[in-house]
């Protein structure tokens, strides 16, 4: 219909027309409705087109994925659209009803890739950007007056001027020279300004957190009075904004359990400087060799943290439960307390494990507390075992420093009884909240997690209890046997990346992760935005603010997609990061030889991760001993003269033949007789002759020998 049709029916009177054009060019925008010939409105989703996000590859073609799966996009059909952007696609006839689907892209809806990060060269009378991530095109232009005066083969941070299009070529200006590749500090600042964030805070923002920087005596009115209870905080070594609290006694009944949260919301209030680069931020960002918070220091490391012995506004969780580990009982209030004791994991674990004697006089006076925090957490640990709750063995890899910034170790996190202690009382205090604002419907977001698609995880178990782990396909139970095993990391990864992805929202659909039907992130507002809108929608719970509940209706979905796409972004660049490090610590062990375990097989060879979690490459051409095909059923490379099989999980030995922390690789080569596996493959293959023979023409073709 033309827009004047759908006027008419919706009887839009004259005065209305002006805004009822804006509603529909919003429409256009969005990609709901398209505007065909003869400018007539057609809904995108009767016409069969599929909005969602371009996912390129390193060759050009990529995939669009909806609820039916992936969307497959050749090169020549990408229309200008760049790794991430949100598309509109129409699906080729001839694959419509085809499992493989394939399609064109019709219009780019919204750009991700606003700024670009890449080495840049000097040609005569121009500029040429190599980008550093390899999904965008190898090569954007750069007019000679935009270069910012950067040198050849400077690193520099671009703003894209101009998409790809029938009339104009991708096109950039550089805004910031970051230095050359080798310059120190350059490559993870890269990877910083690559997900655009920023290690500085505006100067009108530090103000701001300076002026509401104390505590005013109105600020502790109307407040529960927690100065006078035992409260201790308990993090890692080096933490310095500690945003939560715990206490815990027995009861006549079982036990109490205080969770106190400093109170960000205090002092970051909506739509104030510090809220809106609060919400541009998302996150706090942990990086190998530096923190870059969502607040500034003032508020994060200051007015904010639970410091020892001074006075901090809190939020405060009270959970009861009876002897059984069950929540009889939860309350929530705006509180203020002073920490007692600022405790470390492994103080936690030493005074109830081995009860050193220095530690023991020096905290006699926690004993009582610490005795009930261990039975309570024993309790809930059951619990969470009985509801299904899936903990995934990943070690996590840390980089360990010299004075200098220099990489000297990559080492596994150490992880004990007392970090479980907080992630499960954290959890409670999570969970109990979430329930409390759904049931009151009070407007937050939730953190969610979907269930897995089945046919996907079924396939993942199925390889697992195929490799011999197991007389089940029960996903808890694998992961117990392979608990301690060399593969334990390769197939707990498997496992998590065939479930869905944790997000944000404003809709409370429970988390499969945790078995839990209500859960939310309240625990951590200094470093998670969500946290903050949590905060606030609590105290308009509790203080029956209809103000607020208002403000948040329209606001939370918003909130919720954003720092989705900010936690995802944070994650990318704190793994980007980790890889430098990685790789630069490798550099110098170029030659000398390793053991591991092949993490992931690909059509081009398979990584390979050492103990302490760094992965480098064994590439196909440098397997010399026969001709390998990929097979994706069994995601394994097979040998068509040896019938020799490289697969997930297996054991092998390689030398280590090229490291680089500025193009992140690590190259490994496999040693003579190094696979531990010894596994050959005895059956018959299951594609035909002609199939495996076009196969390897086409390694031949790729190592030069036609």
């Amino acid at each position: 219909m033309s827009r004047e049709n759908i006027a008419v029916l919706l009887c839009v009177p004259q005065n209305d027309m002006s805004e009822f054009n804006k509603i529909i060019d919003e429409l256009i925008d969005e990609g709901i409705i398209i505007v065909g010939r003869k400018k007539r409105c057609f809904s995108a989703k009767s016409m069969g087109l599929i909005q969602g996000e371009f996912r390129s590859t390193t060759k050009g073609f990529g995939f669009v994925t909806d609820d039916s799966g992936d969307i497959h996009i050749s090169s020549e059909n990408v229309n200008g659209a760049l790794n991430g952007d949100t598309v509109l696609v129409k699906l080729k006839k001839s694959a419509m009803h085809e499992r493989n689907r394939e399609g064109v892209i019709l219009r780019v809806l919204t750009r991700s890739n606003r700024t670009v990060v890449g080495i840049y060269t000097q040609e005569r009378g121009y500029g040429i950007l190599t980008p550093d991530n390899q999904k965008l095109p190898d090569e954007i232009f750069v007019m000679q007056r935009d270069s910012l005066g950067a040198l050849n083969g400077q690193k520099v941070v671009c703003q894209i001027t101009e998409y790809d299009s029938p009339t104009t070529s991708l096109s950039c200006k550089v805004v910031e020279v970051l230095g050359f590749p080798y310059d120190f500090g350059v490559d993870v600042l890269s990877v910083i300004k690559s997900y655009d964030f920023s290690t500085e805070f505006p100067k009108d923002v530090i103000a701001e957190s300076e002026q509401v920087a104390k505590i005013n005596h109105e600020d502790l009115e109307e407040r529960l009075d927690l100065t006078d209870s035992t409260i201790i905080t308990i993090d890692g070594e080096d933490t310095k904004d500690i945003d939560d609290a715990v206490s815990v006694e027995k009861t006549a009944s079982g036990y109490r359990l205080g969770v106190h949260i400093a109170d960000v919301s205090n002092y970051v209030k909506p739509g104030s400087k510090l809220d809106i680069e609060a919400y541009a931020r998302g996150t706090s960002v942990y990086l190998a060799d530096r923190v870059i918070p969502m607040l500034p220091v003032k508020l994060s490391n200051d007015i904010c943290s639970l410091n020892e012995g001074v006075l901090r506004l809190t939020m405060s969780a009270i959970m009861d439960f009876d002897n059984d580990g069950n929540l009889t009982n939860a309350s929530f209030h705006k509180s203020y307390i002073k920490s007692a004791n600022r405790m470390t994991y492994n103080n936690i674990r030493l005074l109830i494990e081995e009860k050193p004697a220095d530690l023991c006089e020096k905290y006699n006076h926690l004993f009582p507390m610490l005795d009930a925090m261990y039975e309570l957490y024993m309790l809930l640990a059951e619990k969470t075992k009985e509801r299904g709750s899936i903990d995934f063995n990943i070690p996590e890899a840390k980089a360990v420093f010299d004075k200098n910034g220099k990489t000297t170790d990559i080492v596994l996190r150490e992880s004990s009884f007392a970090n479980k202690i907080i992630e499960e009382f954290m959890v409670a205090a999570n969970s109990a909240v979430a329930k409390f604002l759904w049931e009151k419907n009070i407007p937050s977001i939730y953190r969610v997690h979907d269930i897995p698609n089945q046919e996907r995880l079924e396939n993942t178990l199925n390889f697992i209890y195929n490799m011999g782990y197991g007389q089940s396909r029960d996903i808890h139970k694998i992961i117990e046997l392979v608990k301690g095993t060399p593969q334990e990391a390769a197939f707990s990864t498997m496992l998590l990346r065939s479930m869905a992805k944790a997000k944000y929202s404003s809709q409370n659909d429970g988390h499969y992760g945790l078995g839990l039907e209500n859960y939310c992130h309240f625990t951590s507002p200094i470093r998670r935005y969500p946290d903050l809108v949590c905060h606030r929608a609590l105290k308009a719970a509790i203080e029956n603010d209809k103000k607020t509940k208002a403000m948040l209706k329209p606001f939370v979905e918003e909130a919720a997609i954003q720092s989705s796409e900010r936690e995802n972004a944070a994650a990318m660049c704190e793994r980007d990061t980790l890889d430098i490090k990685k790789a630069e610590y490798m550099e110098k062990f170029v030659g000398q030889e390793f053991e591991g375990v092949i993490s992931s097989v690909t059509g081009f060879g398979f990584f390979v991760m050492l103990p302490n979690t760094v992965e480098g490459l064994v590439r196909l051409e440098t397997l010399r001993d026969d001709y390998y095909v990929f097979e994706e059923k069994t995601l394994s490379l097979y040998g068509e003269r040896s019938g020799h099989t490289f697969t997930i999980g297996d054991v092998v030995k390689v030398k280590l033949a090229a490291a680089s922390k500025v193009s992140r690789r690590i190259d490994f080569i496999l040693l003579e007789g190094g696979s531990n596996s010894g596994r050959k493959r005895t059956e018959k293959a299951s594609r035909s002759k002609q199939k495996r023979s076009s196969r390897v023409l086409h390694r031949r073709k790729v190592r030069g020998r036609h």
